[in-house]
């Protein structure tokens, strides 16, 4: 290891931006050096890196079943709700006017 009490001031900020450089460059160079193996790994199997980073314990993610609606406006029967989630403004101001309960909608 080099004794730095013998540098002076700029010797040592010269040093420093010699450092900060130098891991700058080390670091891009160990990370192309991982990209590429993995890259060979995931080749090595047939498969892309895309395709083993978007594993999730080894199944594939499922798409989002719909939910069928459960209420309906008597009115407008476009106006539907599965029951899910915040509920909608046109229940509440229907449930008001009419003075009924949410059964009322609920879809036979």
């Amino acid at each position: 290891m080099t004794d730095l009490s013998n540098f002076s001031l700029p010797e040592l900020r010269d040093l420093q931006t010699q450092v900060a450089e130098q891991i700058k460059t080390r670091q891009k160079d160990e990370i192309t050096n991982v990209q590429k193996q993995i890259l060979a790994l995931a080749q090595g199997v047939g498969m892309t890196v895309e395709q083993i980073m978007n594993l999730k314990g080894g199944q594939p993610k499922k798409a989002a079943k719909a939910v069928a609606a459960r209420y309906r406006h008597p009115e407008q029967p476009e106006l539907q709700w599965t029951g899910r989630g915040r509920q909608p403004r046109w229940i509440a101001e229907y449930l008001e006017k009419s003075g009924n309960n949410l059964d009322a909608l609920q879809i036979q």
